[in-house]
């Protein structure tokens, strides 16, 4: 019976952990700047010009942008992330097919693993990888010149799920709708019947989706509900009336009202005054709905007919119309969303140093996570694990880029004991450790002693009470000397030297009045440390500590 109990458990467990696992809930808890906007073509200047608007009064704001498939290219798209990294910009990228016969083909599943592992290669601005499924695919000419609810779940579920696998920080969302779309298939589908055909064929459409994308546009109501700009509010209800239990948050990435104002003026709209005041009240109320993560109004910049009335860029100008300026002036939050930190250090610590002794260490560090550090925001390194009778401070690092590796110098004064000490290289921001913890277990020794054995011409042995010894580092600046001490018999004996690393390779110079210098090259041990130096040569007539022309008439002059 026990036996028989043993094969039940394990096929159980062994069927539990082939159960596909459902997508890890994205940490969406950080103080969140939701307002953003919508760029059509990610040039620099648009990309300032929208810094400039959505972190005014706020940080860490939002642009949507459109990824081609034919535009995957690794180096511009890791340019682009660089700078929003650096203006502060969380990117929601949306995934766009190609034009055919007037339509944008419809994708397919086989397509999902070029886009996963595209999308997985760039080293993206924050943790949280917001990507778009497409666009309004209850049109027609949004999927291929047909409607197809069946195979649009069929990709949506695919793609989403090979995201999620490729790299949980992937937050996946599928199409915002066209909620004004009539039902007259094949060219339309109303979006709540398209949705419920939708989970008919794909019960498990929202196992691998993250958040709920809106095309909240104010097409027939300028108040709430459906086809009003709280459109999203109809939509959530709609999801909740099909059986969806996942609470998802809402990203708004297409909204507002078109002006007058155009290559064509058109009186039928609102003036850019108008506008401005109600793109402005709309973002206060949504600034209060703890479940909208993020809005960006289409569009920034467009000079051209089509959207030429969406412009928040003025037609062949460098001006705004007033929404620019008013939403400039809302007061938003300062996002602190989560980047992931990783420090590099590319050069081997000392595993020995020297008790009451003064290193200066060169370190090689390279910023291999997401943010852009700067000491201005209060990015340090700091040491952890000293004790308290020791010294230290980090040179400035001023600025590091993810992929970017720079020198920067620990002064470190070490204590008066010998112990075993585990410490770790911090990077830190505003005093809190972020990110890895590089290790350094560090032993500090007693002070080292070296064996001088050195010899005159024709082989006599060395002597006397008036020689001097330098040792310098692989930076020809000089950690330890002795400015007298003796030799007996070709030999002499320095106790106590300290400030040197154990392991590290030294220039050691030998120094008598009126001998040329000698030197020699020791790796320095723990112990048993010995420095031969080859014949001290009795040239130095003028003392100057080489051989030249005045030696020759020094000693014409005696």
């Amino acid at each position: 019976m026990k036996k028989k109990l043993l094969v039940v458990l394990l096929a159980l467990s062994s069927l539990l952990f082939l159960w596909p696992a459902k997508a890890e809930a994205a940490d969406l808890s950080s103080p969140n700047n939701k307002v953003g906007i919508h760029l059509a073509i990610p040039s620099y200047e648009d990309l300032e010009k929208a810094a400039d608007l959505v972190n005014a009064n706020g940080d860490w704001g939002y642009v949507t942008l459109v990824i081609h498939e034919d535009d995957l290219n690794k180096e511009k798209w890791q340019g682009i992330f660089e700078q929003l990294r650096r203006l502060h910009l969380i990117p929601i990228l949306r995934l766009a097919t190609s034009l055919e016969n007037n339509s944008w083909r419809a994708p397919e599943i086989e397509e999902a693993q070029k886009w996963a592992k595209f999308l997985n290669s760039l080293n993206w601005v924050v943790k949280n990888r917001f990507v778009v499924l497409f666009n309004e695919p209850n049109r027609a000419d949004e999927w291929g010149g047909q409607v197809n609810p069946v195979n649009f779940a069929e990709v949506t579920y695919n793609f989403a799920k090979t995201l999620k696998e490729t790299n949980p920080d992937f937050l996946v969302m599928m199409a915002g709708f066209d909620s004004a779309a009539p039902s007259s298939l094949p060219q339309y589908e109303d979006e709540a019947s398209f949705l419920r055909k939708a989970l008919v064929s794909q019960q498990n459409l929202f196992d691998y989706l993250d958040g709920w994308v809106s095309h909240s546009y104010p097409k027939n109501n300028l108040g709430y509900g459906r086809n009003s700009v709280f459109n999203y509010q109809w939509e959530l209800n709609l999801l909740k009336n099909l059986g969806i239990k996942k609470t998802l948050p809402v990203f708004i990435t297409e909204t507002g009202w078109c002006h007058q104002e155009g290559k064509t003026p058109d009186l039928n709209f609102y003036s850019a005054e108008k506008v401005a005041q109600l793109t402005k009240n709309y973002l206060n109320e949504l600034l209060k709905d703890t479940g909208v993560m993020a809005v960006t109004p289409f569009i920034l910049n467009y000079q051209d007919e089509l959207f030429d009335h969406y412009s928040w860029q003025k037609l062949n100008s460098e001006e705004f119309y007033p929404q620019y300026k008013s939403i400039q002036q809302i007061i938003k939050v300062k996002g602190e969303p989560i980047q992931e930190e990783k420090i590099t250090l590319l050069t081997s610590l000392p595993e020995k140093l020297i008790k009451d002794s003064t290193y200066q260490l060169g370190l090689i560090i390279k910023n291999e996570g997401q943010g852009f550090w700067d000491q201005k925001d209060g990015y340090q390194l700091k040491l952890e694990g000293l004790p308290s009778d020791f010294q230290y401070f980090f040179s400035d690092f001023d600025t590091l880029a993810p992929f970017e590796e720079k020198t920067v110098w620990l002064h470190l004064k070490t204590g008066g004991k010998t112990e075993s000490l585990p410490l770790k290289i911090n990077l830190t921001k505003k005093g809190k450790v972020i990110g890895n913890q590089i290790g350094w277990p560090l032993e500090i020794i007693q002070e080292t002693t070296i064996k001088i054995i050195s010899r005159f011409l024709f082989g006599r042995k060395a002597a006397g009470d008036d020689f001097k010894f330098l040792i310098y580092n692989q930076r020809e600046e000089v950690v330890y000397g002795v400015e007298h001490f003796s030799l007996r018999n070709g030999e002499g004996e320095i106790k106590g030297i300290k400030n040197l690393i154990i392991g590290d390779e030294y220039r050691l110079v030998l120094i008598k009045p009126f001998y040329l210098p000698r030197q020699t090259f020791l790796k320095i041990n723990e112990e048993n440390n010995i420095a031969i130096f080859k014949a001290l040569l009795p040239f130095d007539f003028n003392n100057d500590g080489k051989l030249s022309f005045r030696d020759c008439l020094t000693f014409l002059r005696r």
